[in-house]
């Protein structure tokens, strides 16, 4: 790896990538980092593409639930470290495009100047609340104003390969699967490239799956599926599972165990046997290229101008 090369990501590339991707013969796994360590993690088990999603931002960068207190400014600087750090397609979680079409305008157009591959915009009702959070009922905007949020997205993107997704959220509300139709039909119209159907029914996401006859791609989220297969995710009709919170409860349950030991007996013990090794985290950050380039430089950036 060259130090630092993400920054010269071919962003067109990259989202045409992901286009190809959606459209394979196994629907695409979408895991979803926690930071830019936990995407080099992934990139290097050989992922293909990430998701960027709000819960983990929500806690990772401001300790708090995702209930709509993260800004669009403060998402996008954890989505563009995502980018940076692995230069694979990242799928941006842009929450309701941070408010009607005008604010969806900007939305759209800085997570398209930071090298996002798409972007996703729901039609739940502000203030949002986390599809995962129980007992919490959801409630979403009209059809309209949903369909108006996702053409402002379709027309202030500059690249056309960028995707636009919609997400409706019309299960977890209680809407039903024909009103679930109704709306993602209504957005591939609209022109959003993907719809993503948060449910903890499969028989739901399957019935949603099995009626769908449009170009438009769906996708699912394995959240209420941990034993989901990738085989019975494309019999039901999905090209691609999001995978948004096994990376951060793994890694916060480790911090736990290791400190906790510290915490109660003054050392680490074996707590920390398991852990990554120091040399493996400084050769995936590209410490050698870095070094490399630091020595290929350092006799023009030394040089002194002599004094008199």
């Amino acid at each position: 790896m060259n130090p630092f090369p993400q920054r010269q990501l071919d962003a067109t590339a990259s989202r045409r990538r992901l286009r190809e991707l959606m459209s394979g013969t196994m629907p695409l796994e979408l895991p979803g980092p926690y930071d830019t360590a936990s995407a080099q993690v992934l990139a290097r088990i050989g992922f293909q593409a990430l998701w960027a999603g709000g819960n983990v931002s929500s806690a990772g960068r401001l300790g708090v639930p995702d209930v709509n207190l993260m800004t669009m400014t403060e998402h996008l600087a954890f989505c563009s470290s995502i980018v940076d750090a692995t230069g694979l397609p990242v799928v941006a979680d842009t929450d309701d495009g941070y408010g009607q079409a005008l604010m969806v305008t900007r939305t759209t157009q800085a997570f398209e100047r930071a090298g996002l591959a798409a972007i996703v915009i729901e039609d739940q009702a502000s203030p949002k609340r986390c599809a995962f959070y129980e007992g919490q009922p959801l409630e979403v905007i009209s059809q309209q104003a949903h369909v108006a949020k996702i053409k402002a997205a379709v027309d202030a993107r500059r690249d056309e390969a960028m995707m636009i997704w919609a997400r409706t959220d019309a299960l977890p509300a209680g809407l039903g699967t024909s009103a679930a139709l109704d709306r993602a039909y209504a957005c591939v119209e609209a022109g959003a490239d993907a719809v993503f159907t948060p449910s903890a029914s499969i028989d739901d996401l399957a019935a949603i799956g099995q009626a769908w006859d449009r170009p438009g791609h769906l996708v699912m989220s394995n959240y209420n599926f941990a034993d989901l297969n990738l085989t019975k995710v494309r019999e039901i009709g999905y090209s691609a599972r999001l995978h948004p919170m096994p990376a951060i409860l793994a890694a916060l349950r480790a911090v736990e165990t290791v400190y906790r030991e510290l915490h109660d007996t003054g050392s680490f013990g074996q707590s920390t046997a398991s852990s990554m090794p120091l040399a493996e985290l400084v050769a995936m950050t590209g410490k050698a290229d870095a070094d490399a380039l630091d020595e290929r430089f350092r006799a023009v950036s030394e040089m002194t101008v002599p004094v008199g």
